[in-house]
């Protein structure tokens, strides 16, 4: 896929072309795109992104973090946004990158958008506004859609999620889900409203993410839309627990069963009571 052609330089002097998923082409293709390439004039700068050197270009290595490496992730989108023009927070560029997953292409194009967007700083009513929910933030929105009690909403949303995500995904996500929140309820002293030095702190203490963790403790960033909710003062450890064990009961139905859409719908239904 080739992105877009857009002048580079202070009076527009040059044209850049960035070829993005090189690797992915077929093999005609990627021959008949060098042919065409060696005619390209002077004034255009052409990148051709790839995994291995492309013979007749100069080659430069630009590793991306590991998917786990979550603090590298948030200086490459601070990165991007700079590179803009644009400024953004830490606590933005988390919400930005929960949104958008650790993928360097939605990271670049969703940067792009907002920077037809935004003007200066982005903020979360920005992001809100713009960018694409990845599919593992769909299935994010589906776990709190059910932590946070709002059980009709995630019955409406189950279709469009299994429509984008394998189910044993969702259920893996769910477990995963409520395994965090088990880790808050242990961890976090109750209280009735939670601030920012909180969130801050126990994000690093549990190695969570710091909009999910903020979530849990029903902390709300200007801009958000979801309504608070606090999971450390509505849930127990017991009622935590006993959520894990009907999820590890789902799991094993969901593997044998030729109807296992069924066995979670069920499950949203004892969630209710």
């Amino acid at each position: 896929m080739i992105s877009h052609i857009q002048n580079v330089g202070m009076f527009g002097s040059k044209a850049l072309l960035d070829i993005l998923d090189f690797d992915s082409w077929k093999s005609k293709e990627k021959k008949e795109l060098l042919e065409i390439l060696k005619q390209v004039p002077e004034d255009v700068m052409v990148v051709v992104r790839s995994e291995k050197p492309v013979k007749g270009f100069r080659s430069e290595t630009h590793d991306l973090p590991k998917p786990w490496e979550r603090e590298k992730w948030l200086e490459y989108v601070v990165e991007k946004f700079e590179e803009k023009g644009l400024k953004i927070s830490k606590e933005v560029a988390e919400y930005f990158l929960s949104m958008v997953g650790e993928d360097e292409y939605a990271i670049e194009s969703e940067v792009e958008k907002l920077s037809l967007y935004s003007d200066g700083e982005v903020k979360i009513e920005d992001i809100e506004e713009v960018v694409h929910r990845s599919t593992h933030a769909a299935v994010d929105e589906f776990c709190f859609a059910l932590s946070e009690r709002r059980y009709e909403e995630a019955k409406k949303m189950l279709r469009d999620v299994l429509e984008g995500t394998d189910l044993l995904i969702v259920l893996a996500s769910l477990a995963k889900h409520f395994e965090d929140l088990l880790k808050v309820r242990v961890k976090v002293p109750e209280k009735e409203r939670y601030i920012w030095p909180d969130v801050s702190k126990y994000s690093k203490e549990l190695g969570i993410a710091v909009p999910k963790l903020a979530r849990f403790l029903g902390f709300k960033f200007k801009g958000w839309k979801n309504e608070p909710f606090n999971h450390v003062k509505e849930y127990s450890k017991d009622e935590i627990t006993a959520i894990l064990k009907k999820l590890f009961s789902l799991d094993r139905m969901a593997k044998i069963s030729e109807n296992p859409i069924v066995h979670l719908q069920s499950f949203i239904d004892s969630l209710q009571g």
